[in-house]
């Protein structure tokens, strides 16, 4: 099993604006998301698992209206 950390904040918070610009692309609103305890990545085989514990932050009715969306 191969495991990957990225505990660096540099790197945390690039992907981080990477993720924003493309929510921002996708859907139009604009999140401001932070990574709270890093980012983990194991590989076992053909799967890959992915940890994350993060914050995102959205205007009230950008929220509203995501929500709606997906229901």
């Amino acid at each position: 099993m191969d495991e990957v950390n990225i505990r660096s904040s540099l790197f945390q918070n690039a992907i981080a604006g990477i993720i924003e610009k493309v929510v921002r692309e996708k859907t139009g609103y604009h999140p401001q998301i932070q990574f709270n305890d890093g980012i983990r990545i194991t590989y076992d085989g053909d799967k890959a698992k992915v940890h994350l514990n993060v914050d995102a932050e959205l205007k009230k009715e950008d929220l509203e209206a995501l929500i709606r969306k997906l229901t």
